[in-house]
């Protein structure tokens, strides 16, 4: 009788070691930890990488077709002169982050120094590229 609480409590110990996570059985070892941060590289860099060529191609998604801006220059970090063209005539707008203000209609229209195409157009021709490469 003297050894049944010795007996019980080793069986308590053997049952809790037992039961205690080991490094394969718990979820989280370095293979796993592995896969997760290799997922998120390769997220963040398809990302980054379809931003670089969003810019790089300069695509111009479709918009409204009535109203084209055609120039813009910055003249402070929430201040800019835009010219806008609308039913076929130029205004310059004065935008700054509380207003809008037209500040004269143009005489003479600006020119247009290179047509860029919509975006199917765009995405056409880079498609024919990749398709003319050996």
């Amino acid at each position: 009788m003297a050894l049944c609480p010795a007996f019980s409590i080793a069986e308590t110990v053997a049952v809790a070691t037992a039961a205690a996570p080991t490094a394969q059985g718990n979820g989280m070892n370095a293979m796993t930890i592995m896969n997760v941060f290799g997922s998120l590289i390769i997220v963040l860099g398809l990302l980054f990488g379809l931003a670089w060529l969003y810019k790089k191609l300069a695509i111009k998604l479709p918009g409204s077709s009535h109203i084209k801006i055609v120039s813009s220059v910055m003249l402070g970090p929430r201040e800019r002169i835009l010219v806008i063209e609308v039913q076929g005539k130029q205004r310059v707008l004065g935008v700054t982050s509380n207003q809008i203000n037209m500040l004269f209609e143009l005489d003479q229209p600006l020119v247009d120094d290179v047509a860029m195409p919509d975006w199917r157009a765009q995405f056409q021709t880079l498609l024919q590229k990749q398709k003319s490469k050996p």
